[in-house]
């Protein structure tokens, strides 16, 4: 049973917790929770479900770089889609192989799941 709920419930529980509290959140505090925050939400949310996917649960002996590499790919990854960053990479990369904005939140989804791969 311990098997199942931390390889399928808790990952599902992840996705179904976090949108009730967007959804909450921007229907009682709209002013609070705007465009910028709610984005951020969204991919705290899609990163925590890639973290929960990875069933191989061992504790993080040692940090590596490619941690390292992973939160600036990612910091840069949210700030180039809250336009506060312009990157020539990114806007090739979304121009011609990015065809809906759903590849990008999938994206946030494997680079958690590559954080605790080992």
């Amino acid at each position: 049973m311990d098997k199942i709920l931390k390889r399928y419930i808790f990952p599902i529980g992840i996705l179904l917790v976090g949108s009730f509290i967007i959804t909450f959140l921007t229907s009682n505090f709209s002013s609070i929770v705007s465009g910028n925050v709610y984005y951020f939400l969204v991919a705290l949310m899609l990163f925590a479900f890639g973290v929960s996917l990875n069933n191989q649960r061992s504790r993080l002996k040692s940090f590596y770089w490619r941690h390292i590499i992973i939160i600036l790919v990612l910091v840069l990854m949210f700030l180039y889609d809250l336009n506060v960053i312009e990157i020539k990479a990114f806007d090739f990369f979304r121009k011609y192989i990015v065809a809906d904005t759903t590849i990008i939140k999938v994206f946030y989804v494997y680079f958690g799941w590559l954080f605790m791969e080992k």
